[in-house]
């Protein structure tokens, strides 16, 4: 039976409990379990005990035997402080954020800052994900702090960016381009994420990558959702991310040497980890699902063709060091490769407006003409094409060639054989003018200012061609009509 001794024992565990927690652990308690509680339960159990040992030679009342109330007054004494660290230890797991402790959450941040210590933050977020549309501006600016964000990702906990994808959550924030930015900076240059694997299901770089029902739906719902990638401007913190590592010249000597591991097929290629490889492929996945969705905004799509530039400016091809390599194939550096992939995924682009463009033009097919993505699309591929064949020196002959070649052989096939570039299902498409033309007009302009370097690649290229294919040498002809004959071997 509770006495005296057994309640202050009880009282003193708890204060013990309460002195070993963290800083965090104990500013999470205060933050969900009202501060009278305990004491409350403690001294209501301390006059039952008083009541029931005190000499006040009072009867019980009712005439109820004395030691049943005895009996009920020290079973109450010891249940009630039992119940209140019961209910304690509820609210504290509970973890319910309400309009009464919200302003509160600030302090259980910094806390968190100052020890480096996260799980508490990030159960507390879990918990209350859902209902965090009215922190405080300064909770709001400490919650995206970038140590905070740095640390939750790296423990691989992406809490932040699930909540940025939450409309009600980012439209409540008074920083959300700052917030996003810092999101995205941090889940660029982790290790493992869910975009990472987003972007290597997609485009390889990890053979055997896990991609949860979970990480595909966060993706989903963020950088593949056209709304949310427009709105919350998440393009620039991939772009200047990119532009910032190319710039601090620490790729220039190995992004220039011929590395396998980069380009490998199988295993886990160095490019998984790449942060240039995953900024490009995520603006490719944001571009891919708003040509898909059919939603015309400013995607920035410029921004594939400014990183390539960068790149181009700080690739380097050294014919003594290709040359020595072994293998029937010139290999690739990281930096020639990732400019081979920005132009492929120019093409893979335009390929799916293209069919976009087919599926929607109802029972004229060849009617499709490009959308003002679709467009920008063909003007910053043919831009690319373009500048990769301005100066050499730069990137792999052979390799310049290819890239080129696929321009023209695209442009040949939407002209007289679309179903070499697209699956029409069985349709009948004879030709694609208005994409023809598209693709020929800024080819067109272009050309309007070449340098000898051009004539000498068109020219390489040209004479390369696969005349076996009908829409290659009629494709060829017409082009030959188009442009000035200068351009031709």
């Amino acid at each position: 039976m509770m006495n005296l001794e057994a309640l202050l024992t009880f009282f003193g565990l708890l204060a013990a409990a309460v002195a070993i927690m963290g800083p965090v652990q104990r500013r999470a308690l205060l933050l969900f379990v009202p501060t009278w509680l305990l004491p409350a339960s403690s001294l209501v159990a301390l006059i039952l005990l008083i009541i029931r040992d005190a000499p006040f030679g009072v009867a019980p009342p009712f005439g109820w035997r004395l030691d049943l109330v005895t009996y009920l007054l020290g079973l109450g004494a010891f249940v009630l402080p039992i119940c209140g660290a019961i209910l304690a230890w509820f609210l504290w797991w509970n973890a319910k954020l309400t309009s009464r402790n919200l302003p509160q959450l600030e302090e259980l941040l910094q806390a968190a800052l100052r020890e480096s210590e996260f799980d508490e933050v990030d159960r507390v977020l879990r918990r209350n994900r859902l209902g965090l549309l009215k922190l405080p501006p300064n909770t709001a600016t400490l919650l995206f702090n970038p140590r905070l964000v740095h640390q939750m990702v790296s423990s691989h906990s992406f809490i932040h960016l699930e909540l940025l994808a939450q409309r009600p959550f980012l439209e409540s924030l008074e920083s959300r381009l700052h917030s996003v930015e810092t999101v995205v900076r941090e889940i660029l240059a982790a290790e493992t994420s869910p975009l990472q694997a987003a972007v290597v299901r997609r485009f390889g770089g990890i053979e055997h990558q896990q991609f949860t029902s979970s990480d595909e739906t966060l993706i989903e719902s963020t950088f593949q959702n056209p709304h949310w990638y427009h709105d919350t401007n998440a393009h620039y913190p991939l772009i200047i991310t990119a532009m910032n590592k190319i710039e601090s010249g620490v790729l220039d000597v190995p992004y220039n040497l011929s590395d396998e591991n980069y380009v490998a097929k199988q295993g886990v290629s160095k490019r998984a980890n790449c942060l240039l490889y995953l900024a490009i492929k995520t603006e490719v996945l944001a571009l891919d699902s708003a040509v898909d969705l059919g939603v015309e905004e400013d995607f920035y799509i410029s921004d594939l063709w400014q990183i390539l530039m960068k790149i181009y400016s700080h690739s380097k091809y050294d014919v003594a060091a290709l040359e020595s390599a072994s293998g029937p194939h010139i290999p690739f550096t990281p930096y020639s490769y990732l400019l081979t992939e920005i132009t492929s995924d120019f093409e893979d682009l335009i390929r799916n407006a293209v069919a976009v463009s087919v599926r929607n033009s109802g029972v004229a097919p060849q009617d499709a003409s490009p959308s003002s993505t679709g467009t920008t699309l063909v003007k910053f591929w043919c831009l690319s094409i373009w500048e990769l064949m301005s100066e050499p020196g730069r990137i792999d002959p052979e390799h310049l060639d290819e890239i080129v070649e696929r321009y023209f052989r695209f442009m040949f096939a939407v002209g007289w054989q679309p179903s070499e570039v697209l699956y029409t299902g069985g349709q009948p498409v004879p030709h694609l003018l208005a994409w023809r033309g598209a693709l020929f007009e800024e080819l067109k302009v272009c050309t309007m200012s070449p340098k000898s370097e051009h004539f000498n690649v068109l020219h390489r290229v040209f004479g390369k061609l696969d005349w076996g294919k009908p829409f290659i040498s009629d494709g060829y002809d017409w082009l030959r009509s188009q442009l000035g004959i200068q351009f031709f071997p």
